[in-house]
């Protein structure tokens, strides 16, 4: 046990004292609230009810003014035709009606060829619809008909079939996805320096001649690993959760967002970055065991990174999850994430995790010691 420790020991000081290294895995984490911000930022813009200018040649009445903020229009008033020509021409409105005299016809000026012109076309039709409907309320009402009778005739109501929250399912995938590849980024890079960083360095040789048994440097330069890997993706699962909590407080458009932080669910997100951490703190260690140099383990843990962008995209096609997804590993972690906060997962699925994760790194370890305890971890034959 105290071999085991030194060697946690000095693998950790190796990453405390190359501090570009250090500061990139704490920097990392700091893309997810960075993420989400910005998300939240462009979602709040968008849904903001810009008023459009447009020129109208008559007065507008309250319930005119009112109709047109509906449809997104804020009306100007000019004398003439001309006059709104201008005003467009300089880009002080982007369209413009002409009410004809003694009839209720109007002509609406707009440019289709731009994305505004085509917005201002399609509400201006619609405060002209409402505005239609509106004096045909009023005449009915003047002739003693039921307007509800009239205008009522069919009632609904929308029901969202699958229940899923868009906006929150792809923070949701983006967020965990980051903090599964936090851990893939941490760990290749402190099982580089383990294994192909100390082997082209000749240190590796050196440390195994040290009266320490194979296994317990093993062990070691794993557990070290994993501690990194974890403390990466715990700061960036608790990044996700205050950041989701902030974009609810002060984000109006955020104000009705739903998902689940609780003991029960923090606990459970636990246990899965620590099942994540355990089975690609191995696997990094593995990979980076066949390679002879810095820079060919770099190429083969870009292989993880890909591998951690897959689940993201599965989930922004509506691929349906089956149960036997959860087997996969790198995919399970992502997705038990999600569904955990979401409110969505089954303890049969965490136990297919963790069950999973626990075969695969018994797996992964056997090999690693035989990988150490052959020629091929020195001279990478």
């Amino acid at each position: 046990m105290r071999e085991i420790l030194i060697t946690i020991k000095k693998e950790l000081r190796s990453i405390f004292r190359d501090k570009k290294t250090f500061i990139t895995l704490l920097l990392f984490p700091i893309l997810i609230p960075a993420m989400i911000f910005l998300y939240a930022y462009m979602y709040e813009e968008e849904s903001k009810d810009d008023l459009y200018s447009i020129g109208v040649n008559y007065s507008l009445n309250q319930n005119e003014i009112s109709l047109m903020n509906n449809a997104h229009l804020k009306g100007k008033y000019y004398k003439s035709k001309k006059e709104m020509e201008r005003a467009y021409s300089k880009g002080d409105i982007l369209g413009y009606i002409e009410k004809k005299k003694n009839n209720n016809y109007y002509v609406v000026y707009t440019n289709e060829d731009s994305s505004d012109g085509m917005k201002v076309r399609s509400y201006v039709t619609a405060y002209l619809e409402g505005y239609n409907t509106y004096l045909a309320k009023v005449y009915l009402i003047g002739e003693n008909v039921d307007v509800k009778k009239t205008f009522d005739q069919v009632q609904y109501k929308i029901v969202d079939l699958d229940g899923e929250n868009f906006l929150l399912n792809l923070m949701f995938t983006i967020a965990f996805t980051y903090i599964v590849m936090s851990i893939v980024i941490t760990t290749t890079n402190m099982a580089t320096n383990a294994t192909a960083v100390e082997r082209e360095n000749g240190t590796l040789e050196t440390i195994l001649t040290f009266p320490i048994s194979s296994r317990c440097l093993i062990l070691g330069k794993y557990l070290a690993t994993v501690i990194m890997g974890f403390l990466s993706s715990l700061i960036g699962l608790i990044l996700t959760i205050g950041s989701l909590e902030f974009v609810k407080r002060y984000f109006s458009f955020f104000e009705g967002l739903s998902y689940h932080v609780g003991l029960s669910s923090i606990l459970i997100s636990f246990v899965i970055i620590i099942m994540a951490s355990l089975f690609i703190g191995g696997l990094s260690i593995l990979l980076t065991s066949f390679t002879k140099s810095y820079k060919e383990a770099q190429s083969v843990s870009s292989i993880l990174n890909i591998l951690t962008i897959i689940p993201m995209m599965i989930s922004l096609v509506g691929v349906s999850i089956q149960k036997w997804f959860y087997l996969i590993p790198i995919f399970n972690y992502t997705q038990c994430l999600m569904d955990i906060f979401s409110g969505k997962f089954h303890v049969i699925e965490i136990f297919m995790l963790i069950i999973s994760s626990i075969c695969y790194v018994v797996i992964i370890l056997f090999y690693i010691v035989k990988q150490y305890r052959s020629e091929k971890v020195l001279f990478g034959k």
